[in-house]
Parts: C-alpha cells; structure tokens; sequence
C-alpha cells in the first residue's frame, strides 16, 4: 500500500548526521517518567535533589527534570524508576518509549538552533517547537539536547538532514 511508504524514516538510536562542524546524533531515552500535578512532591519522592531545567537551560549530570508546563515534567535518569500510577498528589508514567533524544553538537549548532528555535532563552519551560515540531530543548556545552516524542522524530530528522545539507 502506498500510504505505508513513509518518505521519512525513524532515526534510530545510535544513528548520525554529519556536517562541515555539526554532529546530529539520536539517542534512545532510557530512564525517562513523565510527571503531573504536584512537582514538588514527586521529584522529592523521585529525584530528590535533581535540577529543574527551563529553555536551552545546561543539562547537567543525571537525574535532572525537564519542566514541561507548570504541572508537568519529564524526569530524566540513568535507568527506569520503575514507578506508575497516581502517588498521593501527584501521577507518574514511564516514557521511555515516547521520547528520543536528538543531539546537535559542534561549532555550528548554534546556527541550526537559531534556524529552528521558536522561543528566546530563558523560558521556565523547556517545551517548545523546534523546527516546527514539539520539543523539549535544554542545552549542552556544544549544542543542544532535544527530547522529541517518538511519532515525530522522523519528521524532525528529515528536516535536520535538509538543513545541514544548505548550512
């Protein structure tokens, strides 16, 4: 059937893309939970310590969080937590399989960030749109960390390839 022929193939992890200084890289997200209702509360039970990372914010060493909405992040550790379900004031699920991590690195990361980026530094949330599609940005020492769910990583990686070939 045609409509099964999908121009856009699923990066998958471990895949790469590779231009004159830019290194675009997807990662499988292991040890990701998705968070909601009292934040507070659940990173004290979940990562205790961990950073809270707004917009293009630098990702620091595992666990940390992605706020998402002011309800809502995404946990980010090491290995799965292993938790689900309601928990007093707050909802858990794991989300291993929804996000990928896309990396972009290099010299000129910066250029593909503000090609894509939608929203200034600086935001409380790291959701935003990149290159149109959502996306959770935070920042590295030589680029970005994307954290896009899975349905759409095809997308964004057709588009990624697109543009570091006119970069």
């Amino acid at each position: 059937m045609v409509e099964r022929d999908w121009a856009s193939r699923m990066p998958d992890p471990g895949a790469t893309l590779t231009g004159e200084g830019l290194l675009i890289t997807c990662h499988r997200q292991a040890g990701a939970t998705l968070v909601s209702g009292d934040l507070d509360a659940a990173l004290a039970a979940l990562a205790p310590g961990a950073s809270m990372l707004g917009l293009l914010d630098p990702v620091p060493t595992v666990p940390f969080v992605l706020r998402i909405a002011r309800d809502r992040a995404l946990v980010c550790s090491d290995r799965p937590l292993g938790i689900s379900g309601w928990h007093d004031s707050f909802a858990a699920s794991s989300a291993d399989d929804l996000y990928l991590e896309i990396t972009v690195t290099g010299p000129r990361a910066s250029e593909v960030v503000a090609a894509c980026l939608s929203a200034p530094a600086g935001s409380p949330s790291t959701a935003t749109l990149f290159a149109g599609i959502g996306a959770l940005v935070a920042g590295l020492p030589d680029g970005v960390s994307l954290r896009v769910q899975t349905p759409d990583a095809a997308a964004l990686w057709a588009h990624l390839a697109r543009l570091i070939a006119v970069l």
